[in-house]
């Protein structure tokens, strides 16, 4: 594939990653799609550290996106009877410094493949924290899914805080799909 073609094919990860990453630089780089056996060359010139993450997250170069916010709520067991008001402080503090890029988001929810950017995190009640988020997919259906109300997500424990989060719908304000 000749340069000018692959950066024509792959310019549309671009505003997907620059958007993910919340960084005002441009990029051509791209991977190969999803369940592909081989990658394409990653090429951009311009920003290499862009073109590394789409590389190591497996970006694909068509994907549908969807942004939004969503709640979650912590707590200290699985059996959730009682608020984890430190971990939930800390995974906001988390977010809110570092941003949060998920390479295979929710796994146990929608299977491989979901690309999720959390970017901002505000706590909204006693019990619950807020997050915006930007999430990304080769299948469309799991995009759909994500943005589907009913969807129901069994609590999940994150190691790094020690809290067991019931993720609440997503509430996607705007879709895309590849262009």
């Amino acid at each position: 594939m000749t340069r000018p073609t692959l950066a024509r094919r792959c310019i549309r990860i671009a505003p997907l990653l620059l958007t993910a990453l919340g960084l005002g630089v441009s990029a051509t780089g791209c991977v190969a799609e999803a369940g592909a056996t081989t990658r394409t060359e990653v090429v951009a010139p311009d920003s290499p550290f862009l073109a590394e993450v789409a590389e190591q997250i497996a970006l694909p170069a068509h994907a549908w996106t969807a942004w939004g916010t969503h709640t979650a709520r912590g707590y200290t067991t699985e059996a959730a009877e009682t608020v984890d008001v430190e971990g939930m402080r800390a995974d906001c503090e988390n977010i809110n410094l570092n941003k949060k890029l998920a390479p295979d988001f929710r796994s146990d929810v929608f299977g491989p493949g979901v690309k999720g950017f959390f970017y901002k995190c505000q706590r909204v009640a006693y019990d619950t924290n807020k997050y915006w988020f930007t999430i990304s997919s080769a299948d469309e259906g799991q995009i759909d899914k994500l943005c589907d109300p009913s969807t129901e997500y069994p609590i999940v424990h994150d190691e790094q805080h020690d809290t067991y989060w019931i993720d609440e719908p997503f509430n996607c304000t705007r879709r895309v799909g590849p262009s």
